[in-house]
């Protein structure tokens, strides 16, 4: 009987000694990605980004970036620009918004906010 007991625990630490290197490596290979804008605009060549978090580190965390207002020669102008990006766990996320967006000098008004979840 105490035969059988001890090969039934030598079993189970070969068992877990064999397949902790691939729970490890599984949780090793976990990456995030995410970045969150809350005004992209191209025109004439020139590229404008604002309330950009920039690109969400592979290992994840949190990153977040706003701006009170903005009013570039009248074409576009925005108010509380604020944008949040991260990653833990099983997901990333990313979220901008935007109020009081005027362009072309109040020819197109909105207010926006937009969510973007990826589960891993």
């Amino acid at each position: 009987m105490n035969t059988k007991k001890n090969s039934t625990i030598a079993i189970c630490l070969t068992a877990i000694l064999a397949l902790s290197p691939i729970a490890s490596f599984a949780q090793a290979t976990t990456t995030f990605s995410g970045e969150a804008v809350a005004l992209r605009a191209n025109a004439l060549g020139i590229s404008l980004a604002l309330s950009d978090t920039g690109a969400l580190p592979s290992s994840g965390g949190n990153l977040s970036t706003s701006l009170a207002s903005v009013n570039v020669l009248g074409l576009p102008s925005a108010d509380a620009l604020k944008s949040t990006s991260s990653g833990s766990g099983t997901t990333s996320q990313s979220q901008s918004s935007v109020a009081n967006l005027s362009l072309l000098g109040g020819l197109v008004a909105a207010d926006c906010e937009i969510e973007f979840e990826r589960y891993l």
